[in-house]
């Protein structure tokens, strides 16, 4: 197993002074045998109580900090070096010239029909130590990577009431912290600061290469020149640096939860719940990795307001229902024991991220987010009204040349259409014998046909920016079932 170690100085320090940066390799060369640091203080308290003012009332609350998996279980994270390596095909320094293999050293390089002239990169096992990767990706856990937890906080009040119903009121609410705010190839360590995008064209400048001639460096490290800004990020022994876990992100999440439930009784049970809420996160990517809360804004996955009521009703009429109890077979057969149900879901949308063209991909920014006037884009309106400018695109523009984009990572006031949605089903059951009964079914889902459309395109630069294109959900289907019940 091996771990990232972003302080430890680089053996190529005698060609670049000051650098760090390394693969270190568990268990060897007097390492620790760890791959993580210990995370001792993971302690989980939990403290609930009921309490009942009355018969018919019953108050609920708790508090609770909830861990979730932890690096340091058995099976650990190996990474892809030493044991998994890639061979890189350069094909160009520029992005327009071909490249051509330098006279001497080492070279990934080469013509489409012969990519790999010199063949595919051995994995190296620990040999390499600190020069693991040098002139390619690297990929590795970091050695600090905490469990992530949350704090979670709720209170309930349980009213009985009349009818055989319950009414419950409910807060919850919890805070995350040290969560994976990042995955593979989420977050690049590599990326150039931003502080140097002033420097605008002048960092695709060529410069004299100071690893040309080390053995251990390859692919496009190893060409006489590189560019300007690949001297000027953290680790420029590599061209990209992957974390494959990345902790340290927060979230919050706040709702009001109301429920109303009636048990099946009289041949007619109902339940429905109505959520009011809130989420926030920094998000799983970032525009500028060094910056991770600067994402910090409504999440992704925020839904604001969510209603879904299901239902049941058993027709009074038939054998053994309250109307014609005692009416013959066949006519039971023809208008007694139906039955109605039904779910219907209505809720808002999520939502929505503006981005630019990343321009700044180069310098491996992950992603470009559009400039905005911080003005409400939002239109009113039924969705299909407004499918070729579902909202105001002029708040939005790409960002000039080596800049940032100043857009919210995404925008609570532009989401994607809601949801409106009943599937409904007609049951009817047939006595056949003492023992035996038939179900027939008739289900429809989205029985209103109503359209759900897909979410608007968000790429400021699209020509079909701000138009919605597609549909998200389908339309009515209807199926008939055949139940037996023995």
């Amino acid at each position: 197993m091996n771990y990232f170690a972003p302080n430890v100085a680089s053996p190529l320090a005698t060609d670049i002074p000051g650098l760090t940066g390394g693969l270190v390799f568990v268990g060897v060369n007097g390492h620790n045998r760890h791959q993580y640091d210990y995370d001792k203080n993971n302690i989980a308290p939990r403290i609930g109580f009921a309490y009942t003012p009355r018969t018919s009332t019953v108050v609920h609350g708790g508090v609770a900090v909830v861990y979730g998996p932890s690096t340091q279980q058995a099976a650990g994270t190996v990474g892809p070096y030493g044991w998994r390596v890639q061979t890189n095909w350069v094909n160009t320094l520029d992005n327009i010239t071909p490249y051509q293999c330098p006279t001497t050293g080492t070279c990934l390089g080469g013509n489409l029909d012969n990519p790999f002239p010199q063949g595919f990169t051995t994995p190296p096992a620990a040999a390499q130590g600190l020069y693991t990767g040098a002139g390619s990706l690297l990929e590795g856990v970091l050695q600090k990577d905490p469990t992530p937890y949350v704090f979670q906080w709720g209170l309930d009040i349980q009213e009985q009431l009349p009818f055989n119903m319950t009414a419950d009121v409910a807060y919850a609410g919890n805070r995350g912290r040290q969560m994976i705010q990042s995955g593979e190839g989420g977050m690049d360590l590599d990326q150039l600061p931003a502080q140097y995008l002033s420097m605008g064209s002048a960092l695709n400048a060529q410069v004299s290469n100071p690893f040309y001639g080390d053995s251990h460096v390859t692919g496009t490290l190893s060409a006489p020149t590189i560019s300007k800004e690949q001297l000027l990020v953290k680790y420029p022994q590599w061209l990209q640096m992957w974390p494959l876990r990345a902790p340290g992100g927060d979230s919050a999440y706040d709702g009001l939860q109301l429920t109303l439930n009636k048990r099946l009784a009289s041949g007619v049970q109902i339940q429905g719940s109505y959520v009011w809420a809130k989420v926030f996160d920094n998000n799983t990517t970032h525009q500028d990795t060094f910056n991770p809360m600067e994402d910090y804004a409504i999440s992704s996955i925020d839904i604001h307001q969510r209603f879904v009521v299901s239902y049941i009703y058993q027709l009074p009429l038939g054998r053994g229902r309250p109307l014609g109890g005692n009416m013959p077979k066949w006519e039971d057969t023809v208008i007694g024991g139906w039955q109605i149900n039904g779910i219907t879901t209505l809720q808002g949308g999520q939502p929505l991220k503006v981005s630019g063209s990343n321009t700044l991909s180069t310098f491996n920014f992950q992603y470009l987010l559009a400039n905005t006037n911080f003005q409400n884009p939002s239109y009113s309106g039924a969705v299909k009204n407004r499918l070729t400018k579902y909202f105001n695109t002029a708040d939005f523009s790409q960002p000039a040349a080596f800049t940032l984009g100043v857009g919210p990572a995404y925008n609570n006031h532009l989401r994607s259409p809601g949801l409106d949605s009943t599937d409904f089903s007609l049951f009817k059951e047939f006595h056949i014998v003492e023992r035996l009964q038939a179900q027939f079914r008739a289900e429809a889902f989205n029985v209103f046909n109503h359209p759900q459309f897909s979410s608007p395109n968000t790429t400021v630069t699209s020509s079909s920016f701000g138009q919605i294109t597609g549909q998200a959900n389908s339309p009515r289907q209807v199926q008939f079932g055949l139940k037996l019940l023995f």
